[in-house]
């Protein structure tokens, strides 16, 4: 049963008397020592904020207490759009019964607990004509109200769209972009919006002539306000985003190789913008790096200026390696990803002064090797020795024990090592390097036959207490960018 589940059955078993305590006078109310009532009100809020809004509604009709925490500003602080959020079924005589967007339901609850948002998430929905649905009524009210009273959201300052572009079909997978009327109310609403802060746009696959109208219409108001903005395959082909440049306080950009040229990153690096997160997935076209002699032009305009390179997704490509870029942190979100000698020769080649993060989250999709010639061991020891910054070093690849001790020993700032529990081999395979004393050999030989004095060994090496996560800690290693 999961905690939902326990929630609303917990709800049911209330008796009669306590669902009739929204009529008892304060001084009863008072005495009432039913652990409903005696929860604190912090944890109220947050065993609510878990709900989706229709279990939260169901709720607040137990009691009094639980009414006035479903109208608890920090229960709404952050609205998310699902497949059924505000839907009602409707019978449909060639696909049966189908969820329905009911704008009566929007309305309501826009109306009642709209002013509470500080974060709106809208998930990719497979059904356009109740995404299409939403965000008509949400523009709306957002334009009525604002121009007969004040600004109906003031406490709005993110913003997340994220379109499905990809369906399954009778053929397979269907990949489309969006446009025509979805695009045509998205711009409308982002034009209504006030004061944004952080916005995140993707997955739209747009046509090159329909890009334009949606920075204008973010521009519209959240010019000045603007500092964090997302824009992850916005168009299909290459399409530099120069528009981007409107947004005067910007200091994050996280965006697509293929919206990147030469002239918009001497722009953004003009403008003080501080990180630039590089992203890639399976919706990214080809493209091709921005020119080493750009890369360096930008590090003597902006001494500060910091790039991240991320894989994310079910795809197979390469990550895109932007030479001499400032390049501080490298992660791999991809299960199908491993690390091979080239490319870790290009992050060695390129950033060895920068490069502080490397990173592999979540589980790989294939076996990995046993056999020590197949294994990335090598690969992984060569960017320690290679790169002395690096600070944070997740690993999800099969390693041996004398790996892992290596690697440990080599990474003089080495603050973050983490590996999987399951994928360490019990076996010391390296032959004798040039370089290694016959004591270094030894110590490996000896520490690499059990994971106790593996683990107590890298603990020394690292100078505080470290041991390997078990799958179920590993899956939650997320690097914040």
């Amino acid at each position: 049963m999961d905690f939902r589940t326990y929630l609303l059955r917990a709800a049911q078993l209330f008796d009669e008397e306590e669902w009739r305590s929204r009529d008892k006078s304060p001084e009863e109310e008072e005495g009432d020592t039913r652990w409903g009532n005696c929860l604190p009100e912090i944890l109220l809020e947050d065993i609510f904020s878990l709900l989706v809004p229709k279990h939260r509604h169901e709720a607040s009709q137990v009691c009094r207490t639980w009414y006035q925490a479903f109208y608890a500003p920090r229960v709404w602080g952050t609205f998310v759009l699902m497949e059924t959020t505000l839907t009602k079924r409707r019978f449909n005589l060639y696909k049966g019964y189908q969820r329905e967007l009911c704008p009566r339901k929007t309305q309501v609850c826009l109306q009642r607990v709209g002013h509470l948002f500080k974060k709106i998430i809208i998930t990719p929905l497979s059904d356009f004509y109740n995404l299409y649905e939403f965000l008509r009524v949400l523009s709306a009210f957002l334009e009525y109200y604002e121009e007969h009273e004040e600004y109906p959201m003031p406490l709005l300052k993110t913003f997340d769209f994220t379109f499905a572009c990809e369906n399954r079909g009778m053929t397979g997978s269907i990949v489309h972009g969006t446009g025509g009327k979805i695009l045509q109310i998205l711009e409308t609403l982002l034009g209504n919006m006030i004061g944004l802060k952080h916005v995140s746009v993707n997955q739209l696959l747009l046509g090159p002539e329909e890009v334009p109208g949606l920075m204008e219409s973010l521009a519209k108001n959240c010019a000045e306000s603007l500092q964090t903005l997302e824009l992850l395959n916005c168009c299909k082909v290459p399409y530099p985003m120069s528009d981007i440049t409107q947004f005067g306080n910007l200091h994050t950009l996280t965006i697509s190789p293929q919206h990147l040229d030469d002239e918009m990153l001497l722009l953004l690096a003009g403008m003080g913008l501080g990180k630039l997160h590089i992203v890639q997935d399976a919706y990214t076209c080809d493209t091709e790096p921005i020119n080493y002699e750009v890369w360096k032009l930008v590090k003597e305009m902006a001494p500060n200026f910091r790039v991240s390179l991320s894989l994310r997704g079910l795809t197979k490509k390469e990550i895109v390696i932007q030479p001499h870029a400032p390049v501080y942190c490298v992660v791999y979100r991809a299960p199908y990803s491993k690390i091979n000698l080239d490319f870790a020769s290009s992050l060695c080649d390129y950033y060895p002064r920068y490069l502080e993060v490397y990173a592999q989250e979540g589980f790989p999709r294939s076996h990995g090797s046993r056999s020590f010639v197949d294994r990335g061991d090598t690969t992984f020891v060569h960017l320690v020795r290679i790169c002395p910054r690096l600070k944070t070093l997740v690993i999800r690849e099969r390693i041996s024990y004398a790996t892992l001790l290596i690697i440990a020993s080599l990474g003089k700032n080495l603050e973050n090592l983490v590996v999987r529990e399951n994928a360490l081999i019990k076996k010391m395979d390296w032959p004798m390097l040039s370089g290694w004393t016959d004591d270094f050999y030894r110590f490996l030989k000896k520490n690499s036959k059990n994971l106790e004095d593996t683990t107590r060994e890298v603990s020394m090496l690292l100078k505080k207490s470290w041991k390997p996560l078990r799958d179920e800690d590993f899956k939650k290693v997320s690097i914040k960018l």
